[in-house]
């Protein structure tokens, strides 16, 4: 997707990608999904640090993946970047596929005592991870999902998230498609519900607090 004011960045702009995924992991240290998982490794001594560079390197194994595709974002000031893949644009390939495919790059990052504690912990926390869910209330339609999504914490309050995200919904609403996304919070229900998303299934999962919101917007 060409979107107005959204850059998308190429397979090939690898420092671009880092500076990005490094922008991006830095708010998904506050994610509280990864907050969870990554509380594992606090038996092993790890500091904000280490956790900070496990989630910078979370999503840059996504766009490893998923740029070649055109899913990456930014904003023309590099404010914030998003992760958002259009079912039609990843042709042959599945977003299941590649989400496998990131997850052996992140492996590559992790030392054997890490892999040892975060790998059961994701696997528990499994229920509450599924990003695959659209792929059954869309059946065969086109749509788009957001991945991820964030925007530099200095510029949090500058009105650089409507700018990031709100292309992909008027792109959305002009071609009839539906736009799905998961959150954790109430307060990024709150947030989303104001650009139109629903709730239309929560998940929870044994022996922890969260709950993902399973959200769709439906064009306008």
């Amino acid at each position: 997707m060409q979107l107005p004011g959204l850059v998308t960045v190429p397979h090939d702009q690898a420092a671009l990608l880092d500076e990005l995924a490094a922008m991006v992991g830095t708010c998904f240290l506050e994610e509280m999904w990864y907050a969870t998982w990554l509380e594992a490794l606090d038996d092993l001594g790890a500091d904000r640090s280490r956790k900070l560079a496990i989630t910078q390197a979370v999503i840059r194994a996504d766009y490893e993946v998923t740029s070649p595709y055109g899913c990456v974002y930014t904003l023309d000031d590099r404010a914030g970047a998003a992760n958002v893949y259009l079912r039609s644009e990843l042709g042959g390939a599945s977003w299941p596929a590649l989400e496998e495919q990131s997850a052996r790059r992140l492996e590559s990052v992790l030392t054997a005592d890490e892999q040892e504690v975060l790998v059961p912990r994701a696997e528990a926390m499994e229920p509450l991870s599924d990003t695959n869910w659209p792929l059954a209330l869309a059946g065969d339609d086109d749509y788009l999902y957001f991945i991820s999504a964030g925007v530099d914490p200095a510029r949090r309050g500058s009105g650089a998230f409507g700018r990031l995200f709100k292309p992909f919904l008027v792109h959305a609403d002009e071609r009839g498609l539906r736009c799905y996304l998961d959150c954790y919070t109430d307060r990024l229900e709150g947030i989303y519900g104001h650009y139109g998303f629903e709730t239309v299934e929560r998940k929870t999962a044994p022996g922890f607090d969260l709950v993902e919101r399973c959200m769709v917007r439906s064009p306008r």
